[in-house]
């Protein structure tokens, strides 16, 4: 027939594996053509999904690690109370955090907490940081009276664990305020605060970290406004 003109095929077997003519050809190459294409594209999205749910877990693990919503258990022990009523009309002067020397860089910003708190909720009238750092009652005692205060407040950091999110963190103060006038202590108070961070969270293609515990200036920030609440509530409940 003009125009037309036939292919075969052998194969292993000696079997005829193919047969067309030169219409059937020019089609079944293009169908051919077209369905590796579609093929092809369809691997192509299929690779394409399987990145972005390994990308959206990625992203998933890193935006929990980047802040954290951990709550703060804290506790409190008071040693000795005063009644804030005999007091409420003296000012206060805030020295320092005491703090061993492998410690010692964490004392600005929990002095820095505390005075502000306590500025914020003012349980007394003047209230002011002093940058003496003093070793003893003694000399605190003296810087007290000679920058004319009637009262004094000795923190001290007790102990402190920082494992930056990923382990527990801990924070230990102990707070005294002194009678200037008398060397008496009036406050001696305990507080302790803990976060423990999240658990991780098993994705099957990944796992996403927990979310880290608080950090110690966050614990730090918890104990200043739980003692400033300590003083200043039976106030503020009495207005």
């Amino acid at each position: 027939m003009p125009g037309s003109f036939a292919i075969t095929g052998k194969g292993l077997d000696g079997e005829s594996f193919f047969r067309m003519n030169s219409k059937n050809f020019q089609f079944n190459f293009a169908s051919g053509r077209k369905m590796s294409i579609t093929f092809g594209m369809r691997m192509a999205a299929a690779f394409a999904l399987f990145a972005a749910v390994l990308g959206t877990a990625g992203c998933i693990a890193t935006r929990m690690s980047a802040g954290s919503t951990r709550p703060v258990d804290s506790c409190m022990e008071v040693y000795s109370q005063a009644s804030i009523w005999q007091h409420m009309m003296d000012n206060i002067c805030i020295f320092p955090f005491i703090a061993p020397p492998e410690m010692a860089d964490a004392s600005v910003g929990l002095t820095s907490a505390f005075t502000a708190k306590l500025v914020q909720r003012r349980p007394f009238p003047q209230i002011r940081a002093l940058t003496y750092e003093v070793k003893s009652d003694s000399e605190a005692l003296w810087y007290a009276r000679n920058e004319g205060f009637t009262l004094l407040m000795l923190p001290e950091l007790v102990y402190m664990m920082d494992g930056t999110g990923a382990m527990p963190t801990e924070l230990v103060v102990r707070i005294r305020i002194l009678d200037a006038r008398t060397g008496g202590v009036l406050w001696d108070v305990k507080q302790e605060a803990k976060s423990e961070p999240g658990c991780d969270i098993d994705l099957t293609w990944n796992t996403a970290t927990g979310e880290p515990a608080q950090r110690c200036s966050v614990l730090g920030d918890c104990l200043a406004q739980k003692f400033a609440e300590y003083l200043a509530l039976p106030l503020e409940k009495k207005n």
